[in-house]
């Protein structure tokens, strides 16, 4: 990596990140590689710079944000020479978890340059990316709490930036309190699904899943999961209560959530979602217009991601 672009976005994370993202544009600049740091004041500016880092030819973009800021990055780099890695300067930074980088806390104050540090010495690897109504994502996309979720907590964004992940767990659980599932039927096709797999009833979530972690990083869905076997996991959760959402919580952050009768998995390449009503979408943890019909389909290899050497072990199945 000798040319790089760090496209920081301002409105994710504490606002005093910044001045972290400057310190770790510096460790690179001393290690010589060839800096240009931009802040973009919306998302779509943070994807037109993308678009330009392309052009520019450079060697690596660095998204320094959360995993929204990391899923649209990755969606404009797709099919591209241009490697992404992420500086996890926003409130969950779950990406930055499953791919073995350090997160900020007070424990951890430079991070974002340890993060930065662990890219130079790392590779690229190809990953898989989703698309998702026409929007490609790189983490997860769902229908159910996690959107309604995102949806509620998007006019509040000052308080996730003070309050952090704190706030944000705190908040799930209260929205919970009146969220109580939506009839679905879900048919999803790929090699392990063979000509096609459907499950249809009233689920408190429906989330496709990329990765392994969930919910700001306190879940692991799928320890197996991984980002290039061109598969991605659809996790169904059955229940109409809020005392059934707490105990599959609960379930899900032992990792004993998968046997349950009210939880499904299946695995496939395409998925489509059918609501009774239009529900709340997110795809990574971005709110999307609320629709009755989600088509998601996996994009095999689609992105280059820079990782660490210290990569969990799996993760790729071209290892």
């Amino acid at each position: 990596m000798r040319h790089a672009w760090i496209l920081h976005n301002p409105l994710s994370g504490s606002p005093a990140n910044a001045a972290k993202v400057e310190r770790a544009a510096e460790a690179l600049a001393r290690r010589g590689v060839t800096v240009r740091l931009e802040r973009p004041a919306t998302m779509e500016g943070l994807r037109q710079a993308a678009r330009e880092a392309i052009a520019a030819r450079a060697d690596a973009v660095l998204a320094a944000g959360g995993d929204g800021t990391v899923g649209a990055v990755a969606g404009e780099l797709a099919g591209s020479p241009v490697a992404l890695g992420c500086l996890p300067a926003g409130t969950a930074n779950v990406w930055a978890k499953e791919i073995g980088l350090p997160r900020l806390s007070w424990r951890r104050p430079d991070a974002l340059e340890r993060a930065a540090l662990n890219l130079l010495e790392g590779q690229a690897r190809a990953a898989d990316l989703g698309r998702c109504n026409g929007r490609l994502f790189l983490l997860w996309a769902g229908v159910g709490l996690d959107a309604l979720v995102m949806h509620t907590l998007g006019p509040q964004r000052w308080l996730s930036r003070t309050f952090g992940l704190a706030y944000n767990t705190a908040a799930t659980f209260a929205i919970a309190t009146r969220w109580h599932g939506a009839d679905m039927r879900v048919v999803v096709e790929g090699r392990e699904a063979g000509e096609g797999r459907a499950w249809a009833g009233h689920a408190l979530l429906a989330t496709v899943a990329n990765i392994r972690w969930y919910g700001g990083g306190l879940f692991k869905l799928n320890p197996a999961a991984q980002l290039d076997d061109g598969q991605m996991e659809v996790w169904l959760i059955a229940g109409h209560t809020y005392g059934e959402l707490l105990a599959h919580a609960g379930r899900m952050f032992v990792g004993r959530h998968a046997p349950h009768p009210h939880v499904t998995c299946l695995t496939g390449d395409r998925v489509e979602i059918y609501t009774a009503a239009p529900q709340a979408m997110q795809t990574d943890g971005e709110p999307l217009a609320p629709t009755d019909r989600v088509t998601i389909e996996v994009v095999p290899r689609a992105v280059r991601m820079l990782v660490p050497p210290q990569v969990p072990r799996g993760l790729f199945a071209k290892d």
